[in-house]
């Protein structure tokens, strides 16, 4: 499976409750040496919500100023999104994620993580 197929599918809590869609995926490099790359990468979570066009422009970067009132709106917007570790994950469909927890559960994402 590659990256790529996971990108938009929607993600569902233990009690089927919708938390939005898989927007990013983070990823730590900390696994086995790769000859001429270095460490291994894994994927440590992903952020799940309702989207994330503002990370996409930029606004959630602390550099950027302006305009002010579209950073604060992408902004609030954000804070909707859920960091999920990837160990929560109980199950993956072709068009679904399941976890093995609440939504309540999740840590909302913040976005100089």
């Amino acid at each position: 499976m590659r990256l790529s197929d996971l990108t938009r599918v929607a993600v569902y809590d233990v009690g089927g409750k919708r938390i939005g869609r898989l927007n990013d995926v983070r990823l730590v490099q900390d696994g086995p040496y790769v000859e001429g790359f270095g460490a291994g990468l894994r994927v440590a979570g992903f952020v799940a919500g309702s989207g994330r066009m503002g990370e996409r422009l930029g606004f959630n970067r602390g550099g950027v100023d302006g305009p002010w009132l579209l950073k604060v709106f992408f902004l609030r917007l954000e804070r909707r999104g859920r960091f999920v570790p990837w160990d929560k994950v109980a199950r993956m469909e072709n068009d679904a994620i399941h976890l093995s927890v609440s939504a309540a559960e999740l840590r909302p994402f913040e976005p100089d993580e």
